[in-house]
């Protein structure tokens, strides 16, 4: 679960395997083994999202959002982007 929330981040974030392993300090080949599941999401692949996305902590380790405390998830932001473009139209 763990592993598919992390794998979601890295897919809204837009970032290459490169740019990933730039600023967390993980392996792109690493970043490629956890999506294709050939290993575990682990406390350093974690830590590295999170230092990106700190928003996304709570989503990322539970499945639960508390918007009222700045924690989202990717889902919520694009909602809200959308919803924010939308009024400004």
């Amino acid at each position: 679960m763990i592993r598919d929330r992390l794998i979601t981040v890295w897919e809204w974030s837009g970032l290459s395997a490169k740019a990933l392993e730039e600023k967390t300090g993980i392996d792109r080949s690493n970043w490629y083994s956890l999506k294709q599941g050939r290993r575990r999401a682990n406390e350093d692949d974690i830590s590295g999202i999170i230092s990106l996305y700190p928003n996304f902590a709570l989503w990322l380790v539970t499945g639960k959002i508390a918007p009222e405390s700045g924690q989202t998830n990717p889902e919520y932001e694009e909602a809200n982007k959308n919803l924010k473009g939308a009024q400004e139209g």
